[in-house]
């Protein structure tokens, strides 16, 4: 891991095409940078919600970095996070959920992490890859290709479309996808 620290975003992003600790490295160096976003873009969705999304366009856009064009894939990145993230929040404002019941989530869902200590960077940096294969693992087959065709920059329509499903359905499997990837989170598996 130690030898992926020193390598620049660009080599990162080809390296992480084959290698889950170069993928790790780059997305730890990602997230305050979704963190900020997500901070700035909460109100009417969570800040979590936010910050999952835009791991997942993050996730996405990494495979889909093209080195040989001249543009840094700081810029890249932050391009896809920033799309990916206000798509959702449309997508959300078009739900219509009111506003009472979005603060009672919100309230029950606590405040939001306190900010990143060096010792808390180290541990997320040595349990991504668990974390990631533990989502993984809990995910449906339907849930996979849902979550594929919204990672490839389909909308919930077109994935519907694509799987033959409602959605409807597609948005419930998103909110699935979520919780787990939440409860992953939240869990104390890595502490032990």
């Amino acid at each position: 891991m130690a030898a992926f620290e020193t390598l620049s975003d660009e080599a990162l992003a080809a390296a992480a095409k084959d290698s889950v600790e170069a993928e790790g490295v780059l997305l730890s160096r990602y997230l305050g940078l979704i963190r900020f976003h997500a901070g700035r873009m909460a109100g009417s969705v969570d800040a979590d919600d936010l910050v999952q999304e835009g791991l997942i366009a993050l996730l996405y856009a990494i495979p889909q970095y093209d080195h040989t064009k001249v543009t840094r894939f700081s810029s890249y990145a932050q391009v896809c996070i920033l799309n990916r993230m206000r798509n959702f929040v449309q997508h959300e404002a078009r739900r219509a959920v009111p506003c009472d019941d979005l603060v009672q989530v919100m309230e029950e869902q606590g405040e939001l992490a306190d900010p990143d200590t060096p010792e808390s960077i180290l541990v997320e940096k040595e349990s991504y890859a668990q974390r990631r294969m533990q989502v993984m693992a809990m995910l449906s087959a339907r849930e996979w290709d849902i979550l594929q065709s919204i990672m490839d920059g389909a909308s919930y329509a077109e994935t519907a479309a694509r799987l033959g499903i409602s959605e409807k359905a597609v948005d419930n499997a998103m909110q699935r996808i979520r919780r787990k990837m939440r409860a992953v989170r939240s869990t104390d598996y890595f502490d032990q």
